[in-house]
């Protein structure tokens, strides 16, 4: 039997309404089982991430170009690429599965008010809320973390994302250098002490006044100093008068000079590398303010 061209319509027009029913039913389950995207940051137009955690509370802002952190004593300079690195990695968390769709398993994923939470805003917009929580392992190589959107119920696994790259301690994102010694142009290290001064010069070998200095001690000292940082940072509101100083001179470069207190076992450094920390660290004194007879030649 011949079908009318009425009748091929209608079963043509039957036919799309039915497969549009199932790209629409087809698309709504996804949605309501797994989102596609989690974060999507804007770096450049970032100017504000709270960070919060049982750990404490971490306030980061973007004042021009430079971001701060907040303190209780006022704002401090973060290191810049340690909060460019938390936006990129926030920026890296992809929804791999759905974990739960149920509130009452947060606990379980460390998702609830016991996880990480950061906010994300561009100028007074939230741009992105989510909770960080478990952290795990598959094998030897593949970590995850469950993740889970603030305004959401459901529990994601976000593969290669570790909770631990988000930092939950102010401190961790101050600048903590003290200095970034480049000893191939550096001439000469001025020792300034309150029982006197002494000098090491460089004249193809090290020298110690108008000796010959140790190369092995004169090595090892430029050795502690050739990337050195602290978190042990020192923010007593009282006055500093420094006592000690030692300054590195170069060929090509402005001097770097680091500044010391020591009394009452208050071991304060200041550096020229950083304007704006001061720090109390025993083990970094130590490093620093060294005795001559350190440097004095190994008799035979």
């Amino acid at each position: 039997m011949k079908l009318s061209l009425k009748n091929l319509l209608i079963i043509l027009g039957v036919l799309l309404v039915v497969f549009f029913v199932v790209q629409l039913t087809k698309s709504d389950g996804r949605s309501k089982s797994l989102r596609s995207e989690l974060v999507a940051i804007d770096t450049t137009k970032t100017t504000k991430v709270e960070i919060s955690s049982p750990r404490g509370e971490v306030t980061l802002r973007k004042d021009d170009s430079e971001w701060t952190v907040a303190l209780p004593g006022g704002e401090k300079r973060t290191k810049q690429n340690v909060v460019k690195s938390l936006l990129q990695t926030l920026n890296t968390i992809e929804p791999s599965r759905l974990a739960s769709r149920k509130k009452e398993t947060w606990k379980d994923y460390e998702v609830d008010s016991t996880g990480t939470r950061v906010k994300v805003y561009s100028g007074d917009e939230l741009t992105t809320d989510i909770v960080l929580g478990r952290f795990g392992v598959e094998g030897q190589r593949n970590f995850y973390s469950f993740v889970r959107l603030f305004e959401d119920e459901n529990v994601y696994v976000a593969n290669n994302f570790m909770k631990m790259s988000v930092y939950e301690n102010a401190n961790d994102y101050r600048d903590n250098l003290i200095i970034r010694l480049k000893k191939d142009s550096l001439n000469q290290v001025v020792f300034n002490y309150p029982q006197g001064s002494f000098i090491l010069t460089k004249n193809t070998d090290w020298f110690l006044g108008n000796e010959k200095a140790d190369s092995a001690s004169v090595a090892g000292f430029f050795q502690g100093l050739n990337y050195a940082n602290s978190k042990e940072f020192y923010d007593s509101e009282s006055p500093v008068n420094y006592t000690h100083s030692v300054v590195f001179s170069f060929s090509n470069s402005p001097d770097i000079v680091l500044e010391g207190y020591n009394e009452n076992d208050d071991f304060v450094i200041k550096s020229s590398e950083n304007g704006t920390e001061v720090f109390e660290d025993t083990e970094l004194w130590d490093k620093i303010f060294k005795d001559p007879g350190v440097f004095s030649a190994t008799l035979e």
